[in-house]
């Protein structure tokens, strides 16, 4: 691996696993993951047979549409083999297989097979591609796409199978990689080797969304250049030779001129010092004479400096610093289940929960081997969320991915039509309220939808981490609340709003600009706001076919532009947006609550429908009242919950999960809507500390 003139190549024999070779093996688990290969419908003993379920399967609900005489999309299936291995219509049984998948097909008007059944089919797809050496991409697997799991099934009545998650080896987050670096090089100037995505109606940081490619790689050979000159660097003071600030005694041993020749004593401790404080861990035996070797051989070849610096990268890039893993240990037990191991658990509760490693009192638990079982987990999970002192960005983390209102910082907006208009402030008060309401810890989700209460002009100073109470006294931003123009700004908050006009996050002006356009409001992607992420449903994307405009005529309300989405054909999805989304109309695109619209009486009518719960749909006179019934219903509880298991696993739920969706939806109930409870039942739960055995994987696999 050559790392430049300066920092030569580590000459892997040295490594247990070399860097490149690690690379590929995360690139591999993620293409594995993505096409299903450890998939939870592999559990079954025997493979079904095509003649007795598949066949009969297609003729009773795709022949029809898909037969011999003009067929649907082309598509006949009438004639179809189930002998993929020898290449037989691979692309129509790609097709099926992805229709299936995502429970498209056959479409909703028509009778519906089994889900058992349905779930058979695909086992036999995947086998059966298995053996024609397929990469098939499971679509469920994909940001975006967790709602298709049926709702119902994965919170009905009767006994679910212990859950697991599969193996998996995937990238650190970028916040984690800056605060280690730091952490052990402080002061150096890094540049962000990778970023996360920016998530649109999703989360950010899923399992199978990134690895380390090339671009990253630059990236990262930039920034080790930068620590290892840190960690091991000569100063000169008043003519004498010194160790630098960051330079840590071990290292300086290494590279001081007065030491010509450092013994392997000398080389161990640096080697001890770099593992402790890198990967925090104690080199192997094998991994310390390896890494002593390498270090003899390039300050021979390089000098004693560049030689150290060296070894300072090869630590630093060890695949480690870059990547979570989390395979699981020990036997399988009788559901070919494997725990974590204690390390692992260690480093999934941290990231978790936090931007950095695990702290001493963890890996003190690991080390001692008093983090492996469930109520030891539970006491460092608990431990964490209740401890004021260590910072946890990653519970507002999910509540602003979650909710999406961050975006109003990108929307443009005409100046000109609103001096006052600050989105900064109004994310950092929505940030404020979220909080407040997480810390009360009672009710959250009905709070967090039906709330009145508001911190106006709360921004904080990213800086120092306090209220810029006297900025936030001339911003003006009020305004976006309905306060009158003479209102004083007041530290004690939150402070009362009408409760006829605001209800919750969904009427922070934060969110409601987050969900406009630049001029006007967007009643279609609120909407879907509402239909996704409240209501568990999902809505295709906009065919290529369509030109998705409005008229542009300014004399129209938006209500009345959107007349031309009731026609038939784009009424099939739009009556899933329009009536939860037009109640928002009440506000403006700046936030601002109304009552007319062009010198028109603004209409806020709309409807809660399609929602699969008899009792939630409805008709409602506006947004207010539309959330005050969302938030009752126990349905939109449990699509929070799952909303919550994808941040926190960094994956989608599958069928595999019921037990742990339940289980953490009872905790919720349970401890009277307490937020830190169903955190603490999805860390503690079977999804988050077990894992698929992979012998077991293989060899379900290859049957």
């Amino acid at each position: 691996m050559t790392i430049s003139k300066e920092m030569k190549s580590d000459r892997a024999p040295h490594r247990r696993v070399s860097i490149f070779a690690f690379w590929r093996l995360g690139f591999v688990c993620h293409i594995l993951l993505a096409i299903g290969y450890f998939s939870p419908t592999a559990n079954a003993q025997t493979t079904p047979a095509f003649d007795t379920l598949v066949k009969p399967f297609l003729k009773k609900h795709c022949v029809g549409c898909h037969g011999a005489d003009d067929p649907e999309g082309d598509i006949s299936l009438h004639a179809i083999t189930g002998h993929l291995s020898k290449g037989t219509g691979i692309k129509s049984w790609e097709k099926i297989y992805h229709q299936l998948t995502l429970a498209s097909m056959p479409p909703k008007d028509e009778e519906q097979p089994d889900v058992h059944v349905r779930a058979l089919v695909l086992q036999w797809l995947e086998q059966e591609f298995a053996k024609a050496g397929i990469q098939i991409e499971n679509k469920l697997a994909r940001p975006g796409f967790g709602n298709y799991v049926k709702h119902e099934l994965l919170f009905a009545d009767g006994k679910a199978s212990p859950s697991f998650s599969p193996p998996r080896v995937w990238r650190i987050r970028p916040a984690v990689y800056e605060a280690s670096l730091q952490q052990f090089a402080k002061g150096g100037k890094y540049v962000k080797p990778f970023t996360l995505k920016s998530g649109g109606h999703t989360f950010r940081d899923y399992d199978n969304q990134y690895v380390i490619a090339g671009a990253d790689l630059a990236q990262l050979m930039a920034n080790t250049k930068v620590a290892a000159r840190l960690l091991a660097q000569i100063v000169e003071d008043k003519g004498t030779l010194k160790r630098g600030s960051r330079t840590p005694e071990e290292l300086f041993q290494l590279i001081d001129p007065e030491n010509k020749q450092p013994s392997d004593e000398q080389l161990q401790a640096a080697i001890n010092w770099l593992y402790h404080h890198v990967l925090l861990r104690d080199p192997t035996d094998e991994e310390a004479q390896r890494m002593i070797a390498f270090a003899k051989a390039s300050m021979t070849s390089d000098g004693q400096l560049l030689g150290v610096r060296n070894m300072v990268s090869a630590v630093l890039l060890h695949p480690e610093s870059l990547y979570r893993s989390e395979q699981g240990t020990g036997q399988a037990d009788e559901h070919g289940r494997v725990i974590l191991a204690p390390r692992e658990l260690a480093f999934a509760i941290a990231y978790s929960l936090t931007d950095t490693r695990p702290d001493d009192a963890m890996l003190e638990a690991a080390d001692n081997g008093k983090l492996a079982t469930r109520e030891e987990v539970q006491t460092h999970v608990e431990r964490i969320i209740e401890d004021n002192k260590i910072a946890k960005p990653r519970i507002l983390g999910f509540f602003r991915e979650y909710f999406e209102y961050g975006g109003a910082v990108d929307v443009f907006k005409d100046i000109a039509l609103n001096r006052n208009h600050s989105p900064d402030v109004l994310v950092s008060d929505t940030d404020q309220l979220i909080m407040h309401i997480y810390q009360q810890d009672k009710n959250v989700l009905r709070e967090l939808l039906t709330t009145n209460e508001s911190f106006v002009q709360h921004k904080i100073d990213s800086k120092t981490k306090k209220s810029a109470r006297a900025q936030a006294k001339s911003l003006g931003a009020h305004f976006a609340y309905n306060l009158p123009p003479d209102w004083k700004w007041v530290p004690d908050q939150p402070i009362e709003l009408p409760g006829s006009q605001r209800a919750g996050i969904l009427t922070q002006p934060s969110w409601l600009v987050a969900k406009s356009g630049n001029f006007d409001n967007d009643a279609i992607r609120r909407g879907l706001w509402v239909r996704g992420k409240l209501l568990g449903g999902s809505i295709p994307d906009i065919p290529i076919t369509v030109d998705a405009q409005l008229p542009n005529d300014e004399t129209l309300t938006l209500r009345e532009k959107m007349k031309v989405t009731t026609e038939a054909y784009c009424w099939k999805c739009h009556q899933n947006t329009n009536p939860v989304g037009l109640p928002f109309e009440m506000f403006d695109h700046f936030g601002r609550w109304r009552t007319k619209e062009l010198g028109k009486p603004v209409v806020t009518a709309g409807a809660i429908n399609n929602s699969g719960i008899k009792s939630l749909n409805v008709e409602v006179p506006d947004a207010v009242r539309m959330l005050h019934k969302l938030a009752d219903s126990p349905r939109v509880r449990q699509v929070f919950v799952r909303h919550a298991f994808r941040y926190f696993m960094g994956r989608n739920e599958t069928l595999n999960d019921a037990a742990t969706l339940r289980r953490a939806d009872n905790a919720y109930v349970e401890s009277g809507g307490s937020m830190k409870a169903l955190i603490a039942s999805l860390l503690t739960s079977d999804s988050f500390m077990y894992r698929e055995h992979v012998a077991a994987s293989h060899h379900k696999s290859e049957n």
